[in-house]
């Protein structure tokens, strides 16, 4: 299996992510756009979600904003929580700080998963749609808690004067 990527499956219903490595923001554009075709309001195709991140050594900001776009529309579409696995104190620890298990069922003990995973592609995508996808995540990050509106407002406000800018040019 090769390092830092991102693998998808659906068994029947059940949308299976896994995070492997140190997974960046590079490689989230791929990730954005297979939550938005998943989470269709027209035709959902998750009835339930499962991230598996006892591979992860690492996710930024952008990938969990991510995860919490991906809480929220389970939320949304199915009034109850996916669920998170976290092998890793730290990686349990980053997550909780986040305010990721509000909206998580948190687990330390991994489930079976489906083998057939895919890779999820990083999408190349200009730097208009990239910078987007990461001020969307961030500002699923604010929605979390006080303190992620703390420490992320600052870069949703760049984020969102950058992109004010590009579009005045």
């Amino acid at each position: 299996m090769q390092d830092d990527q991102i693998l998808y499956a659906n068994l029947q219903g059940v949308c299976f992510f896994r995070f492997v490595g140190e997974v960046r923001h590079g490689q989230s554009g791929g990730l954005e756009a297979l939550i938005n075709t998943l989470f269709d309001a027209r035709d959902c195709v998750c009835d339930d979600v499962v991230v598996d991140l006892s591979q992860a050594k690492y996710l930024d900001s952008t990938n969990l904003g991510l995860l919490a776009m991906i809480a929220r529309n389970m939320l949304e579409h199915h009034q109850r929580k996916p669920t998170l696995i976290s092998t890793d104190k730290d990686m349990t620890t980053l997550l909780q700080s986040m305010c990721l298990d509000q909206v998580f069922t948190l687990l330390d003990k991994p489930l079976d998963a489906p083998d057939a995973f895919v890779e999820v592609s990083g999408q190349s995508a200009d730097e208009q749609q990239r910078a987007r996808m990461i001020l969307a995540a961030h500002e699923e990050l604010l929605k979390l808690g006080e303190s992620n509106r703390q420490t992320f407002q600052p870069v949703v406000d760049l984020l969102k004067q950058e992109l004010q800018s590009r579009n005045d040019k």
